[in-house]
C-alpha cells in the first residue's frame, strides 16, 4: 500500500509540473480534481467486479493482471526469456513452460497483426517488476494513461478552438459516463485513448505550430502504433481520418468529395481482399467474429443479447449488414433492450447525445452559418469515424455492454463535433 500511495503521489507531481497538463483556463486543482475523479471510476468497477460479476477468471479488469502475474515470474526464472516474450520472440518451450500458466495469452480475436491481450498483460508484467505485483499501482499506471490521453485531446481541440469553454469540454469528457468508468482500470480502453490523444495532438499540431514538428511526427506515429497494437479495428477506422486530415490541411481539399473518395477506395480494397486469395479477407474476419461473439454470449448465457444481421463470409451480406449496423451503433441500447438496471445508464446517455447533437445542428442551421473549409474538415473527420466505428461495432457485437464499451473512442469524437459546432454558434450569436 505504502508502494501505491507514492505513485499516486508521483502521479499528483506530474500533473502539476508537466507541462502537457498546463491550460490557460484549468487549474491544476480542477486537473487533480479530475484525476482523483478518475481513479474513483476505477473503485466502482473494483467494486462491480467484485460484488456483483464475481467470476475473477473472466472479469475484464483482473483477466490480464491475473496472466501477467505469471509472465512476470518469468523474469526471475529466465530473464532472458522474459525479454524475448516482451519483444516478442517465441520459442518452442515457452509453450509448456510460461504460457500454459496463463489462460488469455491466446484468445479467439487474435488479428492478422497482433494479439491484443498479449500487448496489456507484457504491458502489466513489466509495471509488476517495478510495483512488485501491486494491483493499484497497475490501476494508477493505467487510469494516469488513459487520463493523458483525454488530456492530449482536449488540448488538440484548444490548439484549434482556444476558448473559455474548454473547461466544459473538459469536464464533460471526463464525467460522461462510460468514458468515466471504462478509461480507467486495466483494460485496454486507457492505452486506446492514450494513442487517440497522442494522434489527435501529434497531426494537428504538425499543422498548427513551426517548432519541433519531429516530436509530433513521433507523436502521431506513437499514437498509430497504440492503436494499432492494442485495438487493430479502430486502427482500420481511424486510417480514413488520417488521410483526410493530411490531405485535407496540406491541400485545402473539400472534405465530403475526399472522403467519398477515400470510402470508395476502402471498399474497394476490401472487395479485392475479399475475392483474390492475399492470406487476409476482412470479411471472413468479420463473419467469424460475428459467429464467435454470439457463441460467447450464449456461453455465458448474456441477458443483453441482441440479434445481428450475418455477414456469413458474404460481401454483399456484408453491405446489405451495414445500415443495421449503423443503426444498432448510434441508437442502442433501445427501450426494449434494457433487461437490468446497469443497462439504464447507456440508454440516457445515447438519448443525451442525440439530443445535444439535435440541439447544435438546429441552431447551426437556423442561424445559417457557413463553414470554412477546414472546420468542415473537422467536424467531417471526427464524424466519419464515428459513424465508421459505430457501424463496424454494430455489425459485429451483438451483446448491448460490450457494445457501449466498444463505442467509446467513437462518443468521444462526437463530443468534440459537438463542442466545435457549439463554438461555432456562440461565435455567431456575438456577431
Amino acid at each position: 500500500m505504502i508502494l501505491a500511495v507514492i505513485y499516486l503521489l508521483c502521479s499528483f507531481y506530474l500533473i502539476r509540473k508537466w507541462r502537457v497538463f498546463r491550460f490557460e483556463n484549468i487549474s491544476n486543482i480542477q486537473l487533480s480534481l479530475a484525476f482523483v475523479t478518475k481513479l474513483f471510476g476505477a473503485f466502482i468497477l473494483y467494486y462491480v467486479y467484485t460484488e456483483i460479476y464475481r467470476d475473477r477468471q473472466t472479469a475484464d479488469i483482473f483477466k490480464f493482471y491475473d496472466d501477467s502475474l505469471a509472465l512476470a515470474q518469468v523474469f526471475f526464472d529466465s530473464p532472458s526469456d522474459f525479454i524475448k516474450i516482451i519483444i516478442g520472440i517465441h520459442e518452442d518451450h515457452f509453450l509448456m513452460d510460461y504460457f500454459i500458466n496463463m489462460n488469455h495469452w491466446d484468445n479467439s480475436y487474435e488479428s492478422v497483426i497482433t494479439n491484443e491481450s498479449r500487448v496489456i498483460i507484457k504491458i502489466c508484467a513489466v509495471i509488476n517488476l517495478i510495483s512488485l505485483n501491486n494491483y493499484v499501482v497497475n490501476v494508477i499506471i493505467f487510469t494516469m494513461l488513459g487520463y493523458i490521453g483525454i488530456i492530449l485531446t482536449i488540448r488538440s481541440l484548444a490548439l484549434l478552438y482556444p476558448s473559455k469553454y474548454i473547461t466544459y469540454l473538459f469536464w464533460s469528457i471526463v464525467l460522461f459516463p462510460s468514458i468515466f468508468i471504462w478509461s480507467a482500470g486495466v483494460l485496454k480502453e486507457p492505452l486506446i485513448l492514450l494513442g487517440v490523444g497522442m494522434f489527435l495532438f501529434g497531426i494537428l499540431s504538425i499543422h498548427k505550430k513551426k517548432e519541433k514538428k519531429w516530436f509530433y511526427w513521433v507523436l502521431l506515429g506513437l499514437g498509430l502504433v497504440i492503436l494499432l497494437k492494442v485495438k487493430f479495428y479502430i486502427f482500420c477506422c481511424i486510417l480514413p481520418t488520417v488521410i483526410l486530415l493530411a490531405l485535407g490541411t496540406l491541400k485545402q481539399y473539400k472534405p465530403l468529395p475526399l472522403l467519398s473518395s477515400i470510402y470508395l477506395t476502402v471498399l474497394l480494397v476490401i472487395l479485392a481482399l475479399h475475392l483474390y486469395n492475399f492470406g487476409y479477407d476482412p470479411i471472413e474476419l468479420i463473419s467469424i467474429k460475428q459467429q464467435d461473439f454470439t457463441n460467447l454470449a450464449t456461453f455465458y448465457r448474456a441477458g443483453s443479447y441482441f440479434e445481428i444481421p450475418l455477414v456469413n463470409s458474404s460481401f454483399l451480406d456484408f453491405l446489405a449488414a451495414i445500415p443495421m449496423g449503423l443503426l444498432n451503433g448510434l441508437f442502442r441500447p433501445l427501450p426494449w433492450d434494457i433487461v437490468k438496471t446497469i443497462h439504464i445508464l447507456p440508454f440516457i446517455e445515447s438519448i443525451l447525445i442525440l439530443a445535444f447533437i439535435s440541439i447544435v445542428l438546429f441552431r447551426f442551421v437556423s442561424q445559417k452559418i457557413h463553414l470554412k473549409i477546414k472546420d468542415n474538415m473537422y467536424i467531417i473527420s471526427f464524424t466519419s469515424f464515428t459513424l465508421l466505428l459505430y457501424t463496424l461495432i454494430g455489425i459485429t457485437t451483438p451483446v448491448i455492454g460490450a457494445l457501449v464499451r466498444y463505442k467509446i473512442p467513437g462518443t468521444l469524437f462526437l463530443i468534440l463535433s459537438i463542442y466545435i459546432l457549439h463554438i461555432h454558434n456562440l461565435k455567431h450569436e456575438k456577431k
